[in-house]
């Protein structure tokens, strides 16, 4: 089967959120993580905030379900970047620049604090996209839940699958009835796709760079495989080679 053209741009634009995050072995004791990486990163963001897990002892810090929670946050007008003692994430603040503008900022990023020397081993890559819209989404999409045939139409209905293909994960949540933090008034319908890999070849520059344009491919690809086409048109796309 030929697989659909994908837009470059579709307006108005849902996406919310875009993070791509790294997670490492550090080479420099947990508490020197944020300062070498402040020290790496401060052309780039300033107003550095601590988040409470940073008053938890030590042993309840490297807990599983704790050990990648950012610990600080810095933020720039378009950008904030959080940083825990063994993970970093960037992410975007404001009205999405496109994907050509983003990869590269987030690839200038995570590469100054790569040559900052606090990583001993870089094990997992991740690029997260929720998109928001202030109506039920579930009838524009060709995903159906249904029993025995009926479709399921709730107020606050929630589905999360995780798919696994060529080294690359992809969860995947759609939710109606749901708010984001940034903006908790205002109910509507999250898709969030979050792609993953555990793969590295030991060159974090050329990982990076395939791990981006990969993920971004995949994401790209979920996202408009459950648009229905009546859906899409009106959200005016414009694929390459078109103004």
């Amino acid at each position: 089967m030929k697989k659909m053209k994908l837009p470059r741009t579709i307006s108005p634009c849902p996406i919310k959120e875009a993070v791509a995050e790294i997670r490492f072995q550090s080479k420099v004791p947990d508490e020197a993580v944020f300062g070498i990486a402040y020290q790496a990163l401060a052309p780039e963001f300033q107003n550095p905030e601590a988040f409470p897990v940073t008053i938890l002892p030590t042993e309840i810090r490297n807990q599983q379900n704790l050990q990648f929670q950012a610990h600080y946050k810095l933020s720039s007008a378009t950008r904030t970047a959080l940083i825990g003692p063994k993970m970093i994430a960037v992410g975007l603040l404001g009205e999405y620049p496109g994907w050509p503008k983003l990869s590269a900022d987030f690839k200038t990023i995570l590469l100054k604090f790569h040559k900052a020397g606090i990583v001993a081993e870089t094990f997992r890559f991740g690029l997260r996209y929720i998109n928001f819209f202030e109506f039920d989404i579930y009838p524009k999409l060709l995903l159906k839940v249904t029993k025995n045939g009926t479709s399921l139409d709730g107020t606050e209905t929630f589905i999360k699958t995780v798919l696994t293909k060529d080294n690359y994960s992809t969860q995947l949540q759609i939710g109606q009835g749901m708010a984001l933090v940034a903006k908790p008034e205002a109910a509507g319908s999250v898709i969030d796709i979050d792609v993953s890999t555990t793969k590295v070849s030991g060159s974090f520059t050329d990982d990076l760079e395939v791990f981006l344009d990969k993920a971004h491919e995949i994401e790209g690809r979920m996202f408009f495989d459950l648009l229905k086409p009546e859906f899409l048109q009106t959200l005016n796309p414009i694929y390459d080679n078109e103004k």
